[in-house]
């Protein structure tokens, strides 16, 4: 298999098009852009599991949309994927509680920052746990076991003595709740002030 290392990102873009060299070029681009991006992540969730779960998420949808991208800067385009990401990932509820506490944290080691977003990081917390709090009890259940203790929807079914099917509709409900909980201005203030956490290089 022939190296692509030293190519320029648009030339790889180009070698994706290529079946004899796209296996090549995605690899290498995987190589360029995975650690920074999960960086990018981590730093924005505080949650190793879910900064994994949504790089490798992207690269999977980079290489089945490889054929049809129309793609000028492969940089600009997978960190702007991230925050895209990052942004259904809170809107979903599936911030831990740390999240919010670790952000509170950073807001407070600096007097100057901004009262209003702190009030909106604060805002948008109290929106999510009212959602949650508002879910009827099984789905509430079935979230917060998702959420809280990791579990897949099949080892919820096992638990619960329900269907994984049960499980799924119960999770479409409460994650459909919590979006209409959420408006667009709330997410993209969160959005701004986790990216704040994030090391300037």
């Amino acid at each position: 298999m022939a190296s692509y290392s030293d190519h320029t990102d648009p030339e790889l873009l180009q070698l994706l098009t290529r079946d004899d060299a796209a296996p090549a070029a995605f690899d290498i681009l995987y190589e360029r852009y995975w650690e920074p991006l999960y960086q990018s992540a981590f730093y924005l969730l505080r949650d190793r599991a879910a900064a994994m779960d949504i790089v490798q998420d992207i690269f999977i949808r980079l290489w089945q949309r490889r054929l049809e991208l129309k793609v000028e800067a492969v940089g600009p385009y997978l960190r702007a994927a991230v925050k895209f990401r990052v942004a259904n990932h809170i809107r979903d509820g599936r911030v831990r509680d740390s999240f919010f506490k670790e952000l509170r944290d950073f807001q407070g080691a600096g007097a100057e920052l901004n009262a209003d977003r702190q009030a909106a990081t604060r805002e948008l917390e109290a929106v999510i746990r009212e959602a949650i709090q508002g879910l009827p009890d099984r789905c509430r259940e079935i979230f917060l076991l998702s959420r809280d203790e990791r579990l897949s929807n099949q080892q919820i079914a096992d638990r619960l003595g329900i269907s994984v099917k049960t499980v799924e509709t119960q999770m479409t409900i409460a994650l459909r709740k919590i979006r209409n909980r959420i408006d667009t201005y709330q997410l993209c203030t969160i959005l701004l002030l986790a990216l704040e956490m994030v090391p300037k290089k």
